[in-house]
């Protein structure tokens, strides 16, 4: 398995304001957290980090060397996804293959206009250039807007993170998706949705999956954001469950190999 999503963080150098003072997450989070407890025998070999996708917590350009110095010491880390200002792309990057791509949130994650202005099309263009993937983290309003990126940038490798934040498979979310839906160089991240209900995720999983086919779908446990939830056992699990055997290699491997793989390979 090739979990595309998790997160790490020490405390003493990263900032991370998203996370309140109180916040229960408010702590170090390290890949040795990752396997703690031991797995149990029915998963064994599927929670552990057998390989994994580093993704940015902070938007902070030093926090990309961090996660690449991290991936350096340990084998199971395949790839980095790191924040670099994409209104302001930078002129070199860091070079380590094990860079495979970026995120940049936007401001506001619910406007759709804020992803096709002249900065950010540049940067993501930048991006793509360089042979980077870049996730998008969005709300569902903005998702139109995630669409006509894709048609003005047909290069660039585009990933929705968290099936981009749904509560539930609302008329706004469909219409969204189904714009996406006829972009091809757009996958979509089965992650970020240990709060939802398995009846809801059901009907947010069976709209991807026929929009999109297992081709173009990935999984991330979004660890360690998943255990306010769940633990990543748990949402390994629920979302195994959902899905077809027949799409299990798809999306929990070979759909993230070809989205994040090393710029030297990159077209």
């Amino acid at each position: 398995m090739l979990d595309a999503h998790v997160h790490v963080w020490d405390l003493t150098q990263r900032q991370l304001p998203w996370l309140g003072a109180n916040h229960p997450l408010r702590r170090d989070f390290t890949l040795l957290d990752l396997c703690d407890p031991p797995n149990p025998p029915h998963l064994s070999g599927v929670v552990g980090p057998s390989d994994l996708v580093l993704v940015q917590a902070d938007a902070d350009p030093a926090e990309v060397g961090d996660l690449l110095a991290l991936a350096q010491g340990n084998p199971a880390v395949v790839g980095v996804v790191g924040w670099f200002d994409l209104l302001d792309f930078p002129d070199r990057l860091p070079d380590d293959p094990l860079l495979v791509g970026v995120r940049s949130p936007p401001v506001d994650q619910t406007d759709p206009d804020l992803l096709t202005t002249p900065a950010h099309l540049r940067g993501v263009r930048a991006a793509a250039d360089a042979g980077l993937a870049i996730d998008l983290l969005l709300r569902p309003s903005a998702l139109i807007g995630a669409a006509r990126l894709a048609s003005a940038v047909p290069d660039a490798r585009l990933v929705l993170d968290h099936l981009g934040n749904p509560t539930a498979a609302t008329a706004e979310w469909r219409s969204g998706m189904q714009a996406l839906a006829e972009c091809p160089n757009v996958t979509v991240k089965l992650s970020g949705t240990a709060h939802l209900a398995t009846d809801d995720l059901r009907a947010l999983v069976d709209v991807a999956l026929e929009l999109f086919g297992s081709e173009r779908l990935l999984f991330g446990s979004d660890w360690p954001v998943c255990t306010l939830a769940a633990t990543r056992a748990e949402v390994i699990r629920r979302t195994t469950a959902l899905l077809p055997p027949a799409t299990h290699n798809d999306v929990f491997r070979g759909t993230a190999q070809r989205i994040y793989r090393s710029r030297e390979t990159a077209p």
